[in-house]
């Protein structure tokens, strides 16, 4: 049994890895790490969104690339090898992936091409202050647009559209 990258899977992590080095380098990250009005690399996060990353695991009909999960790891892998200071794991792994599974067609229609392009930043709030959640615990609500409650932490909340 081969459990190694295909060689599409290892030119695409090659590529990203020479993408990141080269775009990527420490001095970047630190300029988005020590200023607070910065809440990410929206450069590299466009830059990323033009060559199809943000849109890797979602499907064509919806503006992506209709790519699997194991190519969505492989990228996930080189942004996090750079420390890249962008909302990739909260808006493609928890937003993209919650809406791709539990959304309505019009959910999907709606939101999985701004997520794909890379035009929305979209996050994911699960954890309440009281405990483990669970549907017995939670007590926020969202009612005529807005969201009623308390959730903690929430991955790039700030960033998200």
């Amino acid at each position: 049994m081969n459990f190694d990258f295909s060689d599409d899977q290892k030119l695409l992590r090659d590529q990203a890895r020479k993408f990141l080095h080269d775009k990527c380098d420490r001095k970047s990250v630190r300029t988005v790490l020590d200023d607070d009005k910065q809440l990410f690399d929206k450069e590299l996060w466009s830059q990323i969104s033009e060559m199809g990353w943000t849109g890797t695991a979602i499907p064509e009909e919806y503006g992506g690339l209709g790519l699997g999960m194991l190519e969505l790891c492989v990228i996930a892998e080189e942004l996090g090898r750079s420390l890249a200071p962008t909302p990739f794991s909260s808006s493609i792994y928890l937003f993209a992936e919650f809406i791709k599974s539990y959304g309505t067609e019009e959910q999907k229609k709606k939101y999985l091409p701004l997520i794909a392009s890379g035009e929305k930043v979209g996050t994911f709030a699960l954890s309440e202050t009281n405990g483990t959640p669970k549907p017995t615990n939670i007590k926020t609500d969202f009612l005529s647009g807005k969201i009623n409650g308390y959730k903690s932490p929430v991955s790039d909340g700030e960033a998200a559209d």
